[in-house]
């Protein structure tokens, strides 16, 4: 597919739309990239042909955050209209996609760039990879959303002393943590990346969606309210007709034939 973006790579093969940010050198984010990756997302989102997605960066790492240099000559009003860009819009944009997008990052990923991996339902991360919040130490101002994001994720305590301190991690710790669903050398990320996209790929289009909007909803839901939306959610996929195919197709031990796209 021809690109058709200056600061990424969109491309659609075998079911799986890559999203590949590329602004040398080191794929510093500003408002014109944000845009570039919204549209790209939401270009993936209707298209029936694509079943996953998957974020990465070119070169060096997945991307070092913002650009300070685009910032710097920003206000306060336009440092908040961009923020509200890049963070909420982002996080309800990915969010609100009809399909699962999986994170590849190898290299670095400082501040913005680890709202964007971890704003993504899966996150395969290479051994050479670290990820860090030096906004405190640097740029004395808070992380912005990264500091809900990581709280969610790991913890209050753990969280503050990455935030902090600024001091990165490497691709071990974050998978201890749970900030990465895997950790792979170098060489396979690409690989396994696209693996576990591919699995997912064969998956029933409205499953996946179903799961994944009631992953999001339950997140913050009192626990009081989690039965019986479980009981909704399950019962009315399990009278839909992929869930009767896939019944079906265990039954007769052969590949299901989905009719959701």
């Amino acid at each position: 597919m021809t690109d058709e973006y200056r600061f990424l790579h969109y491309d659609v093969s075998g079911g799986i739309a890559s999203i590949e940010l590329d602004r040398p050198p080191v794929n510093a984010i500003h408002e014109a990239m944000t845009d570039e990756y919204f549209d790209a997302l939401a270009r993936a989102d209707q298209d029936d042909a694509v079943k996953v997605l998957i974020l990465s960066g070119r070169g060096n790492g997945l991307s070092a955050g913002a650009d300070l240099r685009y910032l710097e000559a920003f206000g306060t009003q336009e440092m908040a209209e961009f923020l509200e860009k890049f963070y909420v819009q982002q996080v309800e944009r990915v969010r609100g996609l009809k399909k699962p997008i999986v994170a590849s990052v190898h290299g670095f990923a400082r501040e913005g760039a680890c709202t964007m991996a971890f704003t993504c339902d899966m996150v395969v991360a290479s051994d050479d990879a670290s990820f860090g919040y030096p906004g405190v130490p640097n740029l004395a101002a808070p992380p912005g959303m990264h500091v809900w994001h990581l709280q969610k994720l790991i913890g209050r305590m753990r969280a503050a002393e990455l935030i902090l301190t600024g001091d990165p991690i490497d691709a071990q710790e974050a998978g201890r943590l749970g900030l990465v669903t895997k950790v792979v050398p170098r060489a396979e990320l690409d690989t396994a990346t696209r693996s576990l996209a591919a699995r997912l790929a064969e998956m029933s289009p409205l499953a996946l969606r179903i799961t994944r909007d009631l992953i999001y909803e339950m997140e913050n839901m009192d626990f009081k309210d989690v039965p019986r939306r479980a009981l909704e959610a399950t019962s009315g996929a399990f009278a839909s007709e992929d869930s009767k195919e896939a019944r079906r197709a265990f039954n007769e031990k052969r590949k299901p034939v989905w009719k959701s796209r």
